[in-house]
């Protein structure tokens, strides 16, 4: 039964290079017969939609095409599709859904980097020591006049926006430095903040009131533009921004003009639209680190993505408990 089923493996051989470890392709080499993609390129939608008939797995990320109802309908032994990547809101047609074909989703490997990413900032951002290098290195100087001096993480009342895979894992991450944390997501029972230690408060309280934000919601109907310039505007002087979540959130051009002012310090990851412009303002405030849309890659989780989701698969043909599952229901409010 195993040699008979049929796996596609969508992904690219150069970002296989990245994303495929050697115990990837040893267990889907043991769940079936793989149809690996030797191109260089992503599969066109017709290419797939000729390739799928009498697949039971269909292996995905960045770039592949998206499962229609097209290739649902032509795929009647579809079982499992797996993405080594984040979003699927669009992965699988609702047809596959409603039809019981089971979506998995590396999303959650890729939020342990943006928290280790947003725990750097935030600890990056209280110390602010990147004068003192511009002072050593450029200046070829020592300590400059007047002195820069920073600040503890340790018992900072910090609020997160959204209790989302990243912003649970930001929770965690942030337990021994006994911070106060607050949440705004209008999902987040009583019952799960009181679970994972935090308060509950609404989004104007946690701008107004926090000695860090940082922003993890993601894109959905709701969403777009929630964070206004009246938010940013109620920041307190000497506060610390960041955003590794989707400009679509925020008002970015009001965050900037806030910025310009000079009264807190940011670190941004994601812009609206990507790649940022060479000549954008953002670019000259001292006050504000930026990074191009990297906070969810390091090399490590990068090679766990495929290995994550055909344990997953691995799992779902014996019968056991999946861990990287996105039931239909959940995907309005994810990313």
């Amino acid at each position: 039964m195993t040699q008979e089923r049929k796996i596609l493996y969508l992904p690219p051989t150069g970002l296989s290079e990245d994303i495929l470890s050697p115990e990837a392709v040893s267990i889907l080499e043991s769940l079936g017969t793989v149809i690996w993609n030797n191109l260089e390129r992503n599969y066109s939608s017709d290419e797939l939609l000729e390739l799928i008939p009498g697949a039971s797995v269909v292996v995905t990320s960045w770039g592949s095409p998206l499962i229609t109802d097209e290739h649902v309908a032509a795929a009647e032994d579809l079982q499992i599709v797996g993405h080594a990547a984040g979003s699927v809101k669009t992965r699988l047609a609702e047809s596959g859904h409603q039809r019981g074909i089971v979506l998995l989703s590396a999303a959650d490997v890729i939020a342990e980097s943006v928290a280790e990413y947003t725990l750097w900032a935030m600890l990056s951002g209280q110390r602010n020591l990147w004068p003192y290098e511009h002072t050593m290195k450029v200046e070829r100087g020592w300590k400059p006049a007047p002195n820069w001096p920073g600040h503890s993480l340790y018992s900072k009342k910090v609020g997160l926006v959204s209790a989302s895979m990243v912003g649970r894992r930001v929770i965690g991450l942030l337990k021994p430095f006994n911070c106060d944390v607050s949440v705004y997501d209008p999902y987040l029972s009583q019952e799960d903040a009181h679970l994972l230690d935090v308060r509950s408060v609404s989004l104007e309280e946690i701008f107004a009131n926090s000695d860090i934000i940082s922003v993890h919601a993601p894109i959905t109907p709701e969403t777009r533009k929630m964070i206004t310039g009246a938010h940013f505007q109620s920041i307190r002087d000497g506060a610390l921004f960041v955003h590794t979540a989707r400009s679509w959130v925020l008002d970015q051009d009001a965050l900037v003009a806030e910025l310009q002012k000079d009264r807190f310090n940011a670190y941004i990851d994601v812009f609206e639209p990507e790649p940022l412009s060479p000549d954008h303002p953002i670019r000259d405030l001292d006050n504000v680190f930026l990074s191009p849309h990297v906070s969810g890659h390091t090399v490590e989780n990068r090679m766990r993505l495929v290995e994550e989701i055909v344990r997953d698969i691995q799992r779902f043909y014996n019968d056991e408990p999946l861990r990287l599952i996105v039931p239909f229901e959940k995907l309005k409010i994810m990313a």
